[in-house]
């Protein structure tokens, strides 16, 4: 038997699937990162905690494969996490995580003469200058500046991965927006950044083609992977459209919702300067032969959620199961029950509600925002009708009935938690030739998602 091995590398865990080359999950794993966090709002992981944590998933998959032959191996990532090597590529610093908030006016300053629209048109993404690789190289150009002048390679925690594995640096324009460094036409580092912050090109992994082999896994991590010596490894993407590849989301006219640390709307789109109008977040996606990828996202919206559960309905494991299960006993509307979550929490005002109708208001007051985004982006002509649910909460059907509801879309779900992790797959099988292309190998799967 012939399989892929997917990883999709998101802020808190790392999940993977070994699938068939038919597109059936014979496995899936799951491994948790810990994080070094600091009153002042720094984040941080070992990179040696997060290799491990990242190598023990692949290992529990490849040993899912049972003798059968795993023909390549990619991972996807939401990455956005900086990682400073040393010229031997020994880590210098800590992997500091996307949400790490010791920023404050450096990037700003650095960056002063900063044309934003121009500068948003090249990423892709528009950049606030508080968070990401950029906004913390600016502040280590400021307070660190002897960690910038011994660094021999600024990396991101996925590509420091395919390091590990290879013994090779590469990322893709997708997986790479998260830099805030390069030009996403043109595949290139925007030298001006570069020159402000004192690098070079050649510190920084070598930009190629999402699907690229990148090399084979090394001899020495063979075995501690669980695969032959030699095993393809391929880039990946970013983590939406990873999981827009594995949910079967590659046409105008539909929408992924992406359901994880951060809530995202992912829509195929033609025309990429309607991305540009709605003010979104434009990734190469399937470009140029297919589809751009647009995204909106509720940031960080799973932790101003659960701020609320835990206040209002319980703190245990069986939290959310709670909630649905109360909001269920509720009306639409929660007889005027109304929870804004990107606002402090109102006591007064829920305390004059049950707990159900307060439970109704958390659920809704999500789904508002979600709403909220899908209508500007409605507003600049790019809809959908057919959705497809991914992440945590696609686990539970009736958070699918409330945005059915709500957003007045159809809502079904396909491979879950783990459609990032498939989507990996599916580049691995598209960049070791099993597959033409992403829809090559969704016409195979036909009868084998998981729904």
């Amino acid at each position: 038997m012939e399989y892929l091995l997917g990883l999709d590398i998101g802020t808190s865990s790392v999940k993977g699937v070994l699938m068939t080359t038919a597109g059936q999950v014979i496995h899936s794993a799951k491994g948790t990162f810990t994080y070094h966090l600091t009153p002042d709002g720094q984040v941080e992981l070992e990179p040696e905690g997060y290799l491990s944590v990242c190598i023990e998933t692949i290992r529990e998959l490849a040993t899912a494969a049972e003798g059968g032959t795993v023909k390549g191996l990619c991972a996807s990532s939401a990455s956005g996490n900086l990682l400073l090597l040393d010229k031997e590529n020994k880590p210098l610093t800590n992997i500091i995580g996307w949400q790490d908030a010791r920023v404050t006016n450096e990037a700003r300053e650095l960056l002063s003469d900063i044309d934003k629209d121009a500068f948003y048109r090249q990423i892709g993404w528009p950049y606030g200058f508080r968070f990401m690789p950029l906004s913390q190289l600016c502040y280590m150009k400021q307070h660190t500046p002897e960690l910038l002048d011994r660094c021999g390679t600024v990396a991101m925690s996925t590509e420091y991965l395919y390091y590990a594995l290879t013994g090779k640096w590469g990322v893709s324009p997708s997986a790479g927006i998260t830099y805030y460094l390069i030009d996403q036409e043109k595949g290139t580092y925007i030298q001006p950044l570069l020159e402000k912050l004192g690098l070079h090109k050649a510190q920084l992994p070598p930009i190629l083609p999402c699907g690229t082999v990148l090399g084979g896994v090394k001899e020495e991590l063979a075995a501690r992977c669980g695969l032959p010596a030699g095993t393809p490894v391929v880039l990946g993407s970013f983590d939406h459209p990873s999981a827009a590849r594995g949910a079967g989301i590659l046409h105008e006219g539909e929408l992924l919702l992406s359901c994880g640390t951060s809530w995202v709307a992912f829509l195929p789109v033609r025309d990429k300067e309607k991305g540009f109008a709605a003010g979104a977040l434009v990734d190469p996606f399937l470009s140029p032969q297919g589809c751009y990828g647009v995204m909106s996202s509720v940031a960080s919206l799973s932790g101003k959620l659960q701020r609320y559960v835990h206040r209002y309905i319980d703190d245990s494991d069986q939290a959310y199961s709670k909630l649905s299960e109360l909001a269920r006993q509720s009306v639409p509307g929660a007889n005027g029950a109304c929870v804004d979550l990107l606002a402090d929490p109102d006591d007064a005002q829920l305390s004059a509600h049950s707990k159900a109708d307060v439970a109704r208001a958390i659920m809704e007051g999500a789904v508002r925002l979600l709403k909220e985004r899908l209508d500007t982006l409605a507003q600049h002509g790019i809809t959908a009708k057919r959705a497809v649910m991914v992440g945590g909460p696609s686990a539970d059907p009736y958070w699918m009935e409330l945005i059915g509801q709500m957003c007045h879309l159809e809502v079904k779900v396909v491979h879950g938690a783990f459609a990032g992790a498939v989507g990996a797959a599916v580049i691995a099988g598209v960049g070791v030739g099993e597959y033409k292309s992403e829809e090559e190998a969704q016409a195979r799967f036909q009868g084998n998602a998981r729904e």
